[in-house]
């Protein structure tokens, strides 16, 4: 009877083993089946826009099993609070859109990963992308944001127009004033129009021709940031601003979608253009063949200039993922993929070979994109810095003060600002 209890003890011992190294079996199984996550975060217009209609989720998981992304959206006004937020809780995001004004405070906060040794292992090819997008997501020398989504300025302007007006299409600055008192005074058109009162108006808008003049409001000078106000170029971009402003509308007020419906009316004869324009604003045209593009026009050094804008990608310093963060931005940076999830322009000239900028309307954005750039250096007082010049820039259109007095003021406030962030 004892030995028949021992058995049975013996037996119970080992099925109860079995039992859980079965059970040991099947949870490292699970776990190792278990979608590691990417947990990305987005701007809800990019969100809405690009990424859910075009199924960019189920796309990247359905070419790499075995990674589940999930996507988080905040507004706009929120989306640098929200990376922060993240950062200070311990839970990082992987993958961030980054406004690109706000790589460098970002980078000040710790908030960014450096992504060289993990570029390492991709097959991300920077050779055809905009040269000025790459570079901005550079700090220290050291990357810590991809391009996404850029944007640049070109010039369009009314053929109908100016036909009549028996005037060429415009190549340089001067061009565009002979051709704005023309338009203005025989056919009773505006020759732009724009909302002045908008902070970054003056960088740009109207303010985006600056860097024709080869003229900026201020750039890094042997490791400082300065002021460039005081410049020559710079007072000669102001009158000749101030020179176009006469023969704009006077309406401070007016706003960018009511200026870009004059303009498809045929009341306005040259206008700034922008990528997200192509969609809202062409179909406004009553006749599509009034409307034609240029690269933006030589100022009277020879300089082309275009203001560049958009996002990058981040990778957050504290996520745990930060190679399949990486795995998922090799994917979303292919050329392919890079146009479906522009709102704006792909960062990769090859991307234009793909729907939907594989069309005409963008022929003249991929020309541009090679040589724009950011209308200043993008650090964290920037913002600061449009304000307080934009409101001398406007008094300077507007008649207050002279172009003179506008730089000279400007000069000495955007410097103080500066000098803030050098010390």
């Amino acid at each position: 009877m004892q030995m028949m209890r021992k058995l049975l003890s013996l037996s119970l011992v080992l099925v109860l083993s079995m039992g859980f190294v079965f059970a040991a079996g099947s949870s490292e199984t699970a776990s190792a089946s278990k979608p590691q996550q990417i947990r990305v975060l987005l701007w809800d217009s990019t969100y809405n826009s690009t990424i859910v209609p075009n199924d960019i989720e189920a796309k990247f998981e359905a070419a790499n099993p075995g990674y589940d992304v999930v996507l988080e959206k905040i507004d706009y006004d929120n989306l640098d609070k929200q990376i922060l937020l993240a950062h200070a809780s311990g839970n990082d995001y992987d993958v961030i859109q980054v406004i690109t004004t706000s790589l460098n405070p970002l980078y000040a906060g710790g908030v960014l990963a450096p992504m060289d040794g993990l570029l390492a292992s991709t097959n991300l090819d920077f050779s055809t992308w905009s040269p000025a997008a790459v570079a901005a997501g550079k700090i220290k020398g050291n990357t810590y944001g991809l391009p996404f989504d850029p944007d640049c300025r070109i010039l369009a302007y009314n053929v109908k127009l100016l036909s009549e007006l028996g005037l060429n299409p415009p190549k340089t600055t001067d061009d565009m004033l002979t051709i704005a008192k023309a338009a203005y005074e025989k056919l009773g058109v505006y020759a732009m129009a724009g909302q002045i009162s908008k902070n970054v108006f003056c960088m740009y808008d109207l303010g985006g021709f600056q860097l024709c003049f080869d003229s900026r409001v201020y750039d890094e000078v042997n490791g400082k940031y300065v002021a460039q106000l005081d410049a020559p170029e710079a007072l000669a971009f102001v009158k000749w601003a101030v020179e176009m402003y006469k023969y704009m509308p006077k309406d401070t007020n007016i706003n960018d979608t009511l200026a870009r419906s004059m303009f498809a009316q045929g009341k306005v004869a040259m206008l700034w253009w922008t990528p997200s324009q192509i969609k809202s604003v062409i179909p406004q045209f009553p006749n599509r063949a009034d409307l034609e593009f240029s690269v933006m026009p030589v100022g009277p050094t020879g300089v082309r200039g275009s203001a560049m804008g958009g996002y990058h990608w981040g990778i957050g310093a504290g996520s745990k993922n930060k190679e399949a963060a990486m795995k998922f931005l090799e994917f979303a940076l292919q050329p392919e993929n890079q146009a479906l999830i522009a709102r704006g322009l792909p960062a990769d000239t090859r991307a234009f070979d793909y729907p939907p900028y594989n069309v005409p309307d963008y022929n003249m954005f991929r020309e541009q994109l090679s040589t724009s750039s950011y209308p200043a250096p993008l650090i964290s007082v920037f913002t600061r810095v449009a304000e307080t010049w934009n409101r001398r820039f406007q008094e300077a259109l507007l008649g207050i003060i002279t172009p003179e007095e506008a730089c000279r003021l400007g000069q000495s406030e955007v410097q103080a600002i500066l000098d803030t962030y050098n010390s």
